[in-house]
């Protein structure tokens, strides 16, 4: 869509009243707009068009934490092969038109001074309905939202997955210990210097081994699941057959 709306800016070229009217009295005279100008802003509006978040309808590159990387003004117009100059009387012609909006940024340095930084640049959907793309946008954004919705709830899904291996990790860590401290124990010798009879069954002392093998799994690749930590436990634990 956004291809076929790039296409169709070049009608402005050729019948600019009947296209975009706003633009074309931008330079506020009753005279048609000199083509170099036009040439320029529609040259502008592709380039960022190039960068449009059809969700937000935001120009910019996508960055980590779902955050948008603002893009600015000298580096749209390189991608639209314009003289810094010429961007920026096109880009006053854009806002003046409605066709683009700035919000300028900046942020605060030592001694109470401020900085510029990259201003956030929107694309309105009326752009898109000048050319008979409004249609097309709403199901694309559309799209988008959902498209969204789903990313969000499978990082949910997965940071809740993680969670539950951790705590599980932990748990069966937790029991390896105690297991090591239960056998320190009963190891120790009486008040007679010879150790304690126990009287563990050896099938129980069996299973206590696989849950303290079935950690050490766990912890050493905690992408296992409850299931084939304890069945690889049981595989490397079992007694070899004669």
């Amino acid at each position: 869509m956004l291809t076929e709306l790039m296409r169709r800016l070049g009608r402005y070229l050729e019948v600019p009243d009947e296209w975009l009217p706003s633009l074309n009295r931008a330079n506020g005279s009753t005279r048609q707009q000199r083509t170099e100008r036009s040439v320029a802003c529609m040259q502008l509006l592709r380039a960022s068009l190039k960068y449009l978040d059809l969700l937000t309808m935001r120009v910019g590159v996508p960055s980590t934490g779902g955050c948008m990387q603002n893009l600015t003004l000298p580096f749209l117009a390189e991608q639209a092969g314009l003289d810094p100059r010429r961007a920026e009387r096109a880009m006053r012609d854009l806002q003046k038109a409605g066709l683009t909006s700035v919000l300028p940024r900046c942020e605060r340095i030592k001694d109470g001074m401020y900085r510029g930084l990259a201003a956030i640049k929107y694309v309105p959907p009326a752009l898109f309905g000048a050319f008979g793309l409004g249609k097309w946008l709403r199901h694309e954004r559309s799209k988008a939202a959902l498209r969204q919705q789903m990313r969000a709830a499978a990082d949910v899904k997965q940071r809740r997955r993680q969670t539950r291996e951790h705590a599980r990790g932990q748990l069966w860590l937790a029991g390896m210990k105690n297991g090591v401290a239960e056998r320190t124990d009963h190891s120790r010798p009486g008040p007679t210097g010879a150790s304690r009879d126990i009287g563990v069954d050896a099938e129980a002392e069996f299973e206590r081994q696989i849950q303290i093998r079935a950690g050490q799994i766990k912890q050493a690749d905690p992408s296992f699941d409850h299931e084939t930590c304890f069945r690889l436990a049981r595989q490397q634990l079992a007694p070899p057959r004669r």
